[in-house]
């Protein structure tokens, strides 16, 4: 091989090499999926399930995915799961509040509001037939996890006196263990 030839050997490789490429790659590029949600399922004009479809879309999607039917033997599905759909929706408030497994717990991030559209999203969505949730129903379950004020004083009875402790004072050195 000379070395005039080389630059158009080198020149018919990048294009073999690019040609590849290209069938290789156009045909996985059209059939990924879009990472973005498909249209909503949420028909309503109700600006509970509107708000809990854009925290669901910001914050659960990835895990639970668009279809709600989540990641199988890591992720729980949320679609067609009984869980999520009994009758008494505090189940599924507690595990919004407190999480679960590798969930978050979201007591602290989300209002009782809030949590109470995300939970409404979730049981009315994907074929899920139950009934909305409250805020006052997530209240009241927030209310049995909650954890005394701090800035609340001590009960009088554990007040320590300074009594409760050993004193020297009838102790002498001929009954001290050392003599």
């Amino acid at each position: 091989m000379s070395i005039r030839s080389l630059p158009r050997t080198r020149a018919t490789i990048l294009g073999l090499v690019s040609m590849l490429t290209v069938a290789v790659g156009v045909p996985l590029i059209v059939d990924a999926q879009d990472a973005t949600p498909g249209a909503s399922p949420v028909t309503s004009a109700d600006p509970a399930l509107v708000q809990g479809e854009q925290i669901y879309n910001t914050v659960c999607i990835a895990c639970h995915q668009p279809d709600g039917r989540g990641i199988e033997g890591i992720y729980l599905p949320l679609a067609g799961n009984p869980a999520v759909t009994l009758e008494d929706p505090t189940y599924l408030i507690t595990v919004l509040l407190n999480g679960r497994g590798g969930m978050p717990r979201f007591d602290t991030t989300y209002d009782d509001e809030e949590l109470a559209a995300i939970a409404t999203y979730v049981r009315q969505n994907w074929e899920n037939d139950a009934s909305a949730v409250t805020a006052e129903q997530v209240a009241a379950v927030r209310a049995t996890f909650a954890i005394p004020d701090a800035a609340e004083g001590t009960p009088e009875g554990q007040i320590p006196t300074g009594t409760d402790q050993a004193t020297p004072s009838d102790a002498t050195p001929e009954a001290s263990p050392a003599s």
